[in-house]
């Protein structure tokens, strides 16, 4: 079958997480006998360099078709004509170059919009697959709702990420997706036995550096429990608006030597400090799913998580802790539990646990099965 994925981006060298998830499940999909392209439209401003123009290129089994336009801050209207612009001048490529696909995949709404927009009318079936943050919101913007109205009536089949993203879009707008979760890359993320520091105790932590992330509400738990040990230590990964905030907090609580942020990482060197790590942990507000929980939890480390929106499809007392969200007190406790009772977890059990639900193979199947679905109606 031939399979158009929609994309906002794709990973490259310089932003190796951009369009991560949507190239994953390509991947996957390709690896299970699909001919499989990948079609980015990638709006990201000016700051985030890149070639502008086109792009093509293959990458392990997938035809990525790209298009950068460097837009930035505009204004939504004028973003989104852009992209069905870009979406139209994309497809015209890959039809004349590899046919014309048996089903078209967006991810993500604002992609998932133009997608509707540009496809609605050409007999082909359109998938959708919601991971948005935002749906999960209590109130919707007036924006967003006219946006999902529209995309999700006009898919052939409509995707979510976890159950409580499905519950949401089932109350916001009377449709009931399927439940389809993000793929872990096992290639990357893969449990090794190997001894960890008896002495020191890291707990590591992977996200943006934005205020739904709450890595100042991590640092203030952190030093509520830690405060005078020595030999526990916190290590962030990525980059964001709060640096500044998150530096000057960990300056006042004098935990510059025991709290690091490492800045935007490879997913291999992220994975590789991982594994030297005792525990994962993660104070999300808000979450669709959360992979980065998946990841670590397929390198064997128990985690810790907020209850978000994403994570309680998947955290139990076998491999982790759910705390409330926002708060310290719940979150300070926790870290000590875990420092406490880390050798309680097996982390062995823990890494197979996700590969039974989330490898590539895994997930493949289970879209395998929807294509199917929704093209023998035809």
């Amino acid at each position: 079958m031939r399979v158009l994925i929609v994309a906002r981006g794709y990973p490259s060298e310089k932003y190796n997480i951009n369009g991560i998830f949507e190239f994953d499940q390509a991947k996957a999909l390709a690896s299970s006998g699909h001919e499989v392209i990948l079609a980015a439209v990638d709006v990201r401003s000016l700051r985030r360099w890149r070639r502008w123009g086109y792009v093509n290129f293959v990458k392990d089994g997938v035809h990525v078709e790209a298009l950068n336009i460097p837009c930035g801050r505009v204004p939504k209207f004028i973003l989104n004509k852009f992209r069905k612009i870009a979406l139209s001048k994309i497809y015209s490529r890959v039809v004349k170059k590899h046919g014309k696909p048996d089903v078209i995949h967006s991810h993500f709404i604002g992609i998932g919009y133009t997608t509707a927009k540009v496809f609605r009318e050409k007999g082909i079936p359109l998938v959708h697959t919601e991971h948005y943050s935002g749906m999960n919101q209590v109130e919707l913007s007036n924006y967003y709702h006219k946006l999902g109205s529209f995309t999700y009536e006009n898919m052939t089949k409509i995707i979510v990420v976890s159950e409580y993203l499905k519950n949401n879009i089932m109350k916001k707008f009377g449709i009931e997706p399927a439940v389809v979760p993000n793929i872990v890359d096992l290639s990357k993320f893969n449990y090794e036995i190997k001894k960890k520091n008896k002495i020191k105790f890291n707990f590591i932590s992977v996200g943006s550096l934005s205020k739904n992330k709450r890595m100042d509400l991590l640092i203030n738990a952190f030093n509520d429990a830690f405060k005078d040990e020595v030999n526990v230590n916190l290590f962030i990964y990525g980059e964001g608006s709060e640096r500044k905030n998150l530096e000057d907090l960990i300056n006042k609580l004098n935990l510059r030597k025991r709290v690091i942020l490492m800045g935007l990482k490879d997913r291999k060197i992220i994975a590789k400090k991982m594994q030297e790590s005792h525990c994962f942990v993660l104070a999300s507000k808000l979450e669709t799913f959360g992979v980065v929980y998946i990841e670590a939890m397929s390198m064997g480390l128990p985690v810790i998580a907020t209850k978000c929106g994403g994570p309680e499809d998947f955290i139990n007392r076998e491999n982790g802790v759910l705390v409330e969200v926002d708060n310290v007190y719940d979150l300070t406790t926790s870290l000590i539990f875990m420092k406490e009772h880390i050798k309680s977890f097996n982390r062995k059990r823990i890494s197979d646990s996700v590969k039974i639900r989330y490898s590539p193979n895994v997930i493949s199947e289970q879209l395998n099965v929807i294509y199917k679905e929704i093209t023998s109606n035809r």
